[in-house]
Formats: C-alpha cells, structure tokens, sequence
C-alpha cells in the first residue's frame, strides 16, 4: 500500500538473473583458488618475464693509429703590426744629444744606421783619460827609479854604519892602566852609536819599502781607472750610433705631439723611434682560465678572422699574461691574455685591420701518432693506467702510457698494437647508474690554471 492508500503489485525477480549471480559468484570462486593453488607458478613465471637480462654485452672498438692534436679555443683581436723600439743607450755621461736621425717613412734594412748621436763629449773624455793614463805610466817610471835609487842609497849607509860598528868594537879600549876613562867612555859611546845607527837604517828601509808599495798601489790604483774610463769612452763612442735590428718602415715616437729632432736630448732607454716590420701582424687572444693550464710561450695559433672565413692563419703565442682577469664587469669568467705573432699574412695584409674579431685555436699538444678511445676505456688503478685487450673469450689488462686527454676521451701512446680490440670499459665492473657530481665540475672551472683533462675544455683536431 502506498502513501494514499492504494494497493501495488511488487514483480519477484525473475530466474534467469538468479542464475547469472550464481554463475558468476561460481567463477570467481574458481579463479580464486586455482590463483591460490598455483601461486609459486604464476610468481615465478611473472619475474622471468620482468627480471632484466642476466649478460651483459661489452662494448669493443678496433685501435686505429692516427695523427691527433689537442687544442685549446679561444677568441680575441687583431691589435696591429709588430713594431721593434730603437732605445737611447745607457752611458755614464747620461743623456746624450740627438746629432743625425733617419727620416720617418723611410724603409731601412736589418743593420742600417737610424740615429746618430754627438760624439764630442765622449772623444773628450777618451782624450783625457788618455792623458791621464800616460802621465800615470810617466809617474810610475819615475816613481819605479828613485825607490831604487834610494834603496841603494840606505844598503851604502847600512854598509858603511856596519863596517863603523866592526871597527869600533875591534879597537875598543878596555885597559884603564893604558887609556885614560875619558877615551874609554868615547869608544863605548861611539861604538853604541853605530849600532844605533845600523837599528836606524834597517827600520828606515823597512818604512821606504812600505812607502814604496803605497806609492805603488796608489799608481796602480789610477792607472786601472784610466784604463777602464777609456774603456768606458770607447764603448760610449762605439753605441753612438744606433743599428736597426730588423727590416721595416721608421715612425717617430712622439711625445707631447712633438717629433724628434736634430740637438735634442735622449735620456737612457728613451724611445725616440721604431721600425714597424710590415711582414708580421699582432693579436691578442683570451684563453679561459680553465683552460690555460699548459699554456707557454712559443705554442703554435690556429687563427681564423671573421673578416676572412676562408682562409686560415698561423701564429706562435709570444708572451703570457700572469694572472686572468674578466673580460667583462661583474662576469665570473676569466681569461688569460696572450700576445701572438701572425707571421704568414701574405697578401691578405692590405684587408686586416686592428680590432678585427677572431676565433682561434691553441696548439697543446701534436701526436704524429697515437690512438684515440673513450676515457672509460682507460682504468686508473693506483700508479698504473690499464686498458682490456679482447683475446678469445675474455679479456686481459694491458698497462698504457697516456697523453693529454680531454672531456670523453683519451689518447694512448704506448702499450697496445693496432688492430687489438679494447674493451671501451672495465668488463670486470659492474656499471652503476649515479648522477654527475656537479660540485667537482665547478671546482674545476674555479681552479685556476688546472691541467688538460682536469676540468678543462679542449678541443680535438684530427688531421
């Protein structure tokens, strides 16, 4: 009966759905205990299939000999021609005065005269310490004779005092009964006298001696300085004129907008002109501090202008400078500055100019030979280098020697033979998943001039 009170007929479910519940109640019973029944089974079926593989393959590469470079990128300018200073020499007469100067403009070979200084002063002083050499050498002589003279002088007055002394005491009177005390008392004084004056005599050519020998040295002492003030004159008057070192075009070096001239005076070391050798251009690059662990003077430049991207120049890095510093404010890049010589501008001379951009590559390393592989190849175990060869079914450690190795890769020298298959990493280790170590990549960028393959990035060249 419903809220109003009128009658409804409720249907009874019919059999059909009855029996489909049972059917499936039925059949999840089933599964339920043959799931049970056979569990071990399923289970182990289950971790066949998603357990990973149990072998592992190596990896393997045949050695191959090739010639490899290593190189170092940097970027940098064209800053001008290479210029060769002419300084004003030093002398002890100071400044010297300007007599001759080669025009400015003018093209000189290596050995020519550019600057002629007035040679008035030091023919004087060459003069008079030629002079005074000679009356030294007047004086010694003279100086040489009297000593001798006077050393004759005091053996004759020795001689004669000894020979007084003998006959004094040979003809002495001692008898009081013969001689009167008065003469015997005159003997005795007489006698003693003479001894005293043979005392005097040696003492005095002792002192003449000592005289001589100061008389001597103070001689001595001025003829050295004659001789070396005449040295000094000769060696000033000999680099009185000035010689080009190399061949080139003349610019004046101006100060205060003032050029050069005839009746000036040049200070020791002053620069009063150069010669630009017009063969040879200047650049200046910048090497990442991280990089410039191996940097030196003399390495060889792969230099390429964005001017001139066709063709590649050579240079030789010149000087180093001692300490990076950052190109930019407030940038914690920093770079090492190098000075390069450009030596094969050829015709392309005309078309370069100061301030032109440039990439280049600095030459660390040059292998005629050597063989190249991944650096988990290569496994570092104490003091030694060790690299697998494949032989047969396994494989056996070789020592190698090692060169400069970069970011993935490293080169062997010695140690294995071409054609040997090498294992491309440690077969005996079992390789684990790690992420990188980020911090060590930083500390290898701040670490100043580090080594090749220790945080620095190279690039390779293989011819």
């Amino acid at each position: 009966m419903n809220l109003h009170g009128q009658q409804t007929n409720l249907k009874p479910p019919s059999i059909l759905a009855r029996l489909a519940r049972i059917a499936v109640l039925v059949v999840l019973l089933g599964a339920a205990w043959l799931v049970f029944s056979y569990r071990d089974t399923i289970w182990s079926r289950v971790s066949s299939v998603l357990a990973a593989t149990a072998g592992d393959p190596v990896p393997t590469a045949e050695l191959v000999r090739e010639p490899f470079q290593l190189a170092v990128p940097a970027i940098g300018e064209i800053v001008g021609l290479d210029s060769v200073p002419v300084p004003t020499p030093s002398t002890p007469a100071g400044s010297l005065k300007v007599a001759w100067l080669v025009a400015e403009g003018s093209f000189v070979q290596s050995g020519d005269p550019v600057i002629r200084f007035d040679p008035t002063d030091a023919r004087l002083n060459l003069e008079r310490s030629q002079n005074t050499l000679q009356a030294n050498q007047e004086r010694t002589g003279i100086t040489t004779s009297k000593q001798a003279t006077d050393e004759k002088v005091l053996t004759l007055d020795r001689t004669d005092a000894e020979l007084e002394y003998d006959y004094a005491m040979t003809v002495l009177p001692q008898d009081e009964t013969i001689f009167s005390k008065w003469d015997i008392i005159e003997a005795q004084i007489n006698a003693g006298f003479a001894k005293e004056r043979i005392d005097f005599l040696r003492n005095k050519a002792r002192t003449q001696q000592r005289i001589a020998r100061s008389d001597q040295q103070i001689l001595a002492i001025e003829r050295n300085k004659a001789q070396s003030e005449i040295g000094t004159a000769r060696q000033t008057l000999n680099s009185l004129e000035l010689l080009t070192p190399s061949e080139g075009l003349v610019l004046y070096r101006r100060e205060r907008r003032r050029d050069p001239q005839v009746g000036d005076e040049s200070q020791p070391g002053q620069v009063l002109l150069e010669v630009v050798d017009l063969r040879t251009l200047q650049a200046r690059i910048y090497v990442l501090e991280r990089d410039a662990g191996s940097l030196a003077k003399g390495q060889e430049v792969l230099i390429q202008l964005d001017a001139i991207p066709e063709k590649q120049f050579l240079g030789v890095i010149r000087n180093v400078s001692a300490m990076a510093q950052s190109l930019e404010r407030n940038s914690p890049l920093r770079y090492f500055a190098c000075e390069v010589t450009i030596s094969d501008p050829g015709e392309d001379l005309r078309r370069i100019r100061p301030g032109m951009a440039l990439r280049a590559d600095v030459i660390m390393e040059r292998y005629e030979s050597c063989f190249v592989v991944p650096t988990p190849a290569v496994t570092f175990r104490d003091k030694e280098n060790l690299v697998y060869i494949r032989q047969a079914d396994t494989f056996v450690s070789k020592p190698v020697e090692i060169g400069l190795s970069t970011h993935g890769q490293i080169t062997i020298l010695q140690g294995v033979e071409e054609g040997q298959m090498i294992a491309l990493r440690n077969p005996f280790e079992t390789r684990k998943l790690a992420l990188p170590d980020f911090s060590k990549g930083a500390a290898g960028e701040q670490g100043g001039r580090g080594g090749p393959g220790k945080g620095g990035m190279m690039r390779m060249i293989i011819h």
